[in-house]
């Protein structure tokens, strides 16, 4: 089947065009049971940007739910536990994907090189608007000072 005559000579590459470090207010937009080469199953969370220069790009997270080793498991139940924190649901079960979709947090990602290729690397999970989230934070007017009461003995009468 013919694809098109579309250029892709200004597209980047799939899962390529890797966020810089930073944090960013996403939307999980997709999560699906797939399976490693292993043949071990885990679960893909999509997460979509919702602001900021780069609104719309899509990085990915693996959780190894069901790994064979029970160290990796682990991790990814204290990542699942993490998530499900941050957007306010019990992170103290496993629950349902249909509970995670559409719903927002902030991720906080760096790059991480291995074998000379570069990897994007989701280092935390936190609310929209919790501290540190600067990303997500919206800027804020400063507050004026009050006026302070004086001691009576200060009075100017």
């Amino acid at each position: 089947m013919n694809l098109g005559n579309n250029d892709l000579t200004n597209v980047s590459e799939f899962g390529r065009d890797l966020l810089s470090p930073g944090e960013y207010h996403v939307a999980i937009a997709n999560a699906e049971l797939k399976e490693w080469p292993s043949g071990d199953k885990y679960l893909s969370l999509w997460y979509k940007v919702q602001d900021g220069p780069r609104t719309g790009a899509v990085t990915f997270d693996s959780l190894s739910l069901w790994d064979s080793d029970p160290k990796f498991q682990n991790m990814a139940f204290s990542r699942l536990k993490s998530i499900r924190k941050a957007l306010g649901l019990n992170p103290n079960i496993p629950g349902d994907t249909d509970e995670l979709l559409g719903k927002s947090l902030t991720i906080k990602v760096s790059i991480r090189t291995k074998d000379g290729k570069d990897y994007q690397n989701i280092n935390s999970y936190k609310p929209i608007g919790a501290a540190g989230a600067s990303a997500v934070q919206p800027a804020q007017a400063p507050v004026p000072p009050q006026a302070q009461p004086q001691p009576a003995s200060q009075m100017p009468w």
